[in-house]
């Protein structure tokens, strides 16, 4: 994970198992792993190798950063036992990205960078099929993970004969456990085996915020939700730990061990920003599940000084995309857990506390500083909603700026994909039909929403050349059993220095969802 041009993160997990008598080495014994990287998956000529130790203490898991790697190139990885060099992992494989000033039309060796994105898996609900079709049928550069890698949760699953394992979520304990039980899944082990990944939100419980979640705080009454005794900051602290250890993700500040915003130059083709919007320091969400009161959070969503990712960031984001357009790069794409746009139906009382139209002036100061300094090119991707939605990006009923049939006016587009297995509650149960005539109001209703779909799991992709960006939206038919059944339910493109879809908007064809035009 976390390609740079000249070093990426190795992982793997190296348990322990017992003797011939049946006993486990003492706890406190490290464990040695030897690790190599080569252009070659014979490994005749390796480029980096090493031994790396790691113990219970950090549930067995490893992880090293490979140097000395050139840019732009493909690798093969293995492990192996430092006491039995016969004992050895599965080849792997993975990438480096471009250097910073590599020219736009350079990047990837001029072919168009492909970035496959992914959000919400849920491993109750479904087969990770979408992971395993995008290794085997798309074969991207690198795999974009917008938050719930693992659900914190503990849901009614489906009769697929996947029973998530544990509770709801709160000690070191559960959180290991979790993350040891998705990995099980042959389609996302796979996934990760043969691509490098960049990841973000540390799953910790739902709708998380600075100081709770919708179900917990540090209070009397919110540390009471789970039998051990937990509260959140416990939670917190153990779910950063245990992602940490489990994902192969940078340490980006050794000061700050909650921060994993942090930004990919990928030559002077794209930024790749990814950001915390949901763990890092971000105003309260969501109090519901504990004390019945969303109308005191809905209360707060036009507070002036109210921040999704807290100040630091905020602050870091402004800088980033200043410092981008001034570098020269052609794209500015921001990785991000939540709905951007506004997604709403009118009569609705519920306000989407879980999403930036909870935080309008952290929205509009983000649009103000694209607007102003005329940093173009905006890409911002999101996830959670279980759900997809693709929009150009304008102040919210701006109608004077922006045109939502030519796009004229807008500064961006934001591409929000569906789950990998999650359900949404605003589309099912129900028919592809009957999820397309909701799409259709909202689209109807949502001035920048230019297509909608809810009924489908799957994933997005994006495939980037300094001329055009192009989405390509994929569905899985069918989670129910593991299968590689998927179609491409619908095609955007951006022209870079439009700032808006191409009109028209998908062609004016999409299998499944709803267009503006009214193709659903």
């Amino acid at each position: 994970g976390d390609p740079l041009d000249s070093s990426i993160i190795l992982w793997t997990r190296a348990e322990p198992l017992p003797d011939g008598n049946g006993q486990l080495p003492p706890a406190n014994v490290p464990v040695c792993v030897s690790f190599k990287i080569a252009t070659s998956d014979d490994f005749r000529h390796p480029v980096d190798t090493g031994d790396v130790f790691t113990t219970y203490d950090v549930d067995f898991t490893v992880k090293v950063e490979a140097t000395r790697l050139r840019p732009d190139t493909k690798y093969f990885y293995q492990f192996a036992d430092c006491t039995n060099a016969k004992t050895v992992s599965p080849t792997g494989a993975t990438r480096t990205l471009s250097s910073p000033n590599t020219p736009a039309k350079q990047v990837n060796g001029g072919k168009p960078l492909s970035l496959a994105v992914f959000s919400c898996s849920d491993f109750g609900a479904g087969h990770f099929n979408a992971y395993g079709y995008a290794a085997r049928n798309v074969t991207p550069d690198v795999f974009v993970h917008l938050g719930d890698y693992v659900c914190s949760l503990i849901k009614r699953s489906a009769n697929i004969g996947r029973l998530v394992l544990g509770r709801v979520l709160a000690t070191i304990h559960d959180y290991r456990g979790r993350f040891s039980q998705y990995r099980q899944d042959p389609d996302l082990q796979f996934a990760h085996q043969m691509y490098p990944w960049i990841a973000d939100d540390h799953e910790i419980a739902n709708n998380a915020w600075k100081a709770g979640t919708s179900a917990s705080n540090d209070s009397a009454a919110g540390c009471t939700f789970s039998p051990s005794g937990a509260c959140f900051t416990d939670r917190k602290m153990a779910g950063t730990r245990a992602y940490h250890e489990w994902m192969p993700i940078r340490q980006v500040d050794a000061g700050d061990q909650l921060r994993i915003w942090r930004n990919f130059q990928i030559g002077k083709l794209l930024d790749l920003t990814m950001l915390d919007t949901r763990q890092y320091d971000r105003d309260i969400t969501d109090v519901i599940f504990y004390n019945k009161d969303w109308i005191v959070v809905s209360s707060l969503i036009d507070d002036a000084d109210r921040s999704i990712m807290g100040h630091k960031q905020e602050q870091w984001l402004s800088d980033t995309l200043s410092h981008s357009k001034s570098r020269g790069a052609i794209w500015r794409i921001v990785g991000q857990q939540v709905v951007f746009t506004q997604v709403f139906r009118k009569g609705s009382k519920y306000i989407p506390v879980d999403a930036w139209d909870s935080y309008r002036a952290n929205r509009n100061r983000i649009l103000d500083q694209l607007y102003k300094e005329r940093i173009d090119n905006a890409v911002i991707l999101s996830g959670d909603s279980h759900a997809n939605w693709v929009s150009d990006l304008a102040h919210i009923n701006d109608t004077k700026t922006y045109n939502q049939f030519t796009g004229k006016g807008a500064v961006g587009v934001e591409f929000a994909g569906t789950g990998v297995t999650s359900t949404s509650g605003s589309f099912v149960p129900g028919t592809v039909q009957s999820a397309a005539n909701v799409s259709a109001g909202f689209v109807g209703e949502n001035i920048d929403l230019q297509w909608s779909e809810g009924f489908f799991r799957g994933f997005f992709s994006l495939d980037v050349t300094p001329e055009h960006l192009s989405a390509t939206y994929y569905s899985m038919r069918n989670v129910t059993f593991r299968n590689s059944d998927g179609f491409v339910s619908a095609k955007f493109s951006v022209k870079a220095g439009d700032n808006h879809l191409t009109r028209p908007v998908a062609d004016g064809k999409v299998l499944s969802g709803a267009l503006k035009n009214g193709n659903h």
